[in-house]
């Protein structure tokens, strides 16, 4: 390549760099000539519990109070088992205490629907949460503060554990009435769809549920329009847990010849509470009703709590994260000269690429948490420090006598497979993260995004970096820092 297209090349790389890392982190500003500003992708993070705080709730079974319930109401000690700060109901129709202890049968539905309802927390997808047992008998859930659109209804509604019913005009359907029949031999499954961007959820019946549809369908009642004034009077085929009504059916609802119904969750057609309610239907119907219920959790009974490292954690980890991005910067230029700049372009590259990468493919779904950072600041260094062993192969090769150009092609080919083998092995643990170990699929997400770009960014990127550089470079001995001893005197 040209001396003059080095250059050209140099400058226009340069400008994008500059621009785009200026998009990723530099403040708000506005846009000559609109009213809109831009927002960094730096700030369009949603964070997790540990740096975002977020809200909490309790779930209590029916027949246990806590001691603030307990005080204020002016219960008796008779009537409760006292366990930790939790009383539970000596009344023999509650089912909990038998002959002053807690009786094996409640213990079993409790931890069994505990399990379930993680499930159904790990099933919504939320990268950030938490589920813990607090004094043997009540579950404590937090979300992080960025779903707080969601927090009201998934709190209320992933408690549900009750047995999925179908009712019509307040009665169960003539079919779940037969011996041995559940709703699971009605219903084969629940999904979610989205058409002229609203979603619902597909009810997929079996062959005895079409039977159902085909002898219930001329009784059903059409689709309310957006003017109808009242539905009370609507027959509808209710699909229910325990008592709450999850959908609706409505005759002209029923699609596929009859063995599929496209319905609103409670006539709510934003995805994120379809899909909640699709994923309580389909862990209703695969494992059934469980021998206990929670009370019912309302807003008022949902808390907001502060991140975890302080409410000044986002502040002071944008600071670190600045002093590292100019050390990354700043040391490579100092240690390797102008081929230095060719580690801070890749580490500009990495930081614009896994920065868009977090904003714009995990996030909306999945938060940043310190783990994230912690992922991003180690491939951030591992690619630093293969950045510098192939400057310290290509200055071997040079003291060993031979040209700077023989000297570059050695160093990168003698260090290719060692990185390799380096970003393979990080790949294959960020898989098998990501494919076998519950609660990490977010971090090995993010990390997969980090081993990729930073294999891409030193097997490729920074070869074509330093290529153009190299090539615009009037002295190459200088563009490495490089002296040869017979040369000394020129």
């Amino acid at each position: 390549m040209g001396k003059k297209k080095s250059v050209v090349l140099m400058v226009l790389l340069t400008i994008v760099i500059v621009v785009l890392t200026a998009l990723t982190v530099l403040p708000t500003f506005s846009i000559p000539g609109t009213p809109k500003k831009w927002q960094p992708v730096a700030l369009q993070y949603d964070f997790g519990t540990d740096l975002g705080g977020g809200y909490y709730a309790y779930y209590y079974p029916e027949g246990v109070i806590t001691q603030t319930e307990f005080e204020s109401n002016g219960e008796s000690e008779e009537d409760y088992l006292k366990v930790g700060s939790l009383y539970l109901s000596k009344d023999e129709d509650d089912g909990i205490v038998s002959n002053g202890a807690v009786t094996e049968e409640f213990k079993t539905a409790f931890n069994a629907a505990a399990k379930e309802i993680a499930n159904r927390f790990e099933a919504k997808g939320f990268s950030d949460y938490r589920l813990s047992i607090v004094d043997n008998y009540s579950i404590r859930v937090e979300l992080p503060a960025s779903q707080s659109s969601e927090v009201g209804s998934v709190m209320a509604y992933l408690a549900l554990t009750g047995e999925v019913d179908i009712q019509m005009s307040g009665a169960t359907v003539d079919e779940l009435k037969e011996e041995g029949v559940t709703a699971k031999d009605l219903i084969k499954s629940v999904s979610v769809a989205t058409k002229y961007k609203t979603a619902y959820m597909k009810v997929n019946f079996t062959s005895l549920g079409k039977s159902m549809i085909e002898r219930v369908k001329e009784d059903l009642s059409t689709a309310p329009t957006s003017s109808s004034a009242d539905t009370s009077s609507d027959v509808t085929l209710n699909i229910m847990i325990g008592e709450q009504v999850i959908a609706a059916v409505y005759q002209d609802t029923i699609t596929s010849n009859n063995s599929e119904a496209r319905v609103l969750a409670v006539a709510q057609d934003y995805k994120a509470t379809v899909e909640t309610f699709a994923i309580l239907l389909n862990s209703a119907l695969n494992n059934g009703g469980y021998d206990i219920s929670f009370r019912e959790v309302a807003n008022s009974d949902i808390r907001a709590f502060e991140p975890v490292y302080g409410e000044n954690a986002v502040t002071l980890l944008y600071i670190a994260l600045a002093i590292v991005l100019v050390l990354v910067l700043v040391v490579p230029a100092l240690v390797m000269g102008r081929y230095g700049l060719v580690a801070s372009y890749s580490s500009l590259s990495y930081l614009i690429v896994v920065g868009m990468c977090f904003a714009f493919i995990t996030n909306g779904v999945f938060e940043i948490t310190l783990g994230s950072v912690l992922v991003f600041l180690a491939g951030l260094v591992l690619m630093n420090a293969l950045h510098y062993s192939v400057y310290g192969a290509i200055k071997k090769e040079f003291d060993n006598g031979r040209t700077v150009e023989a000297s570059v092609k050695s160093g990168f080919n003698k260090t290719l497979w060692n990185t390799v083998d380096i970003y393979a092995v990080l790949l294959l643990g960020a898989l098998a993260l990501l494919l076998g170990v519950a609660g990490t699929y977010t971090l090995a997400l993010q990390a997969i995004i980090c081993v990729v770009t930073g294999a891409f960014c030193n097997l490729l990127w920074a070869r074509a970096i330093n290529y153009t550089f190299l090539s615009a470079s009037k002295n190459k001995y200088k563009y490495f820092r490089f002296v040869r001893e017979d040369d000394d005197d020129e």
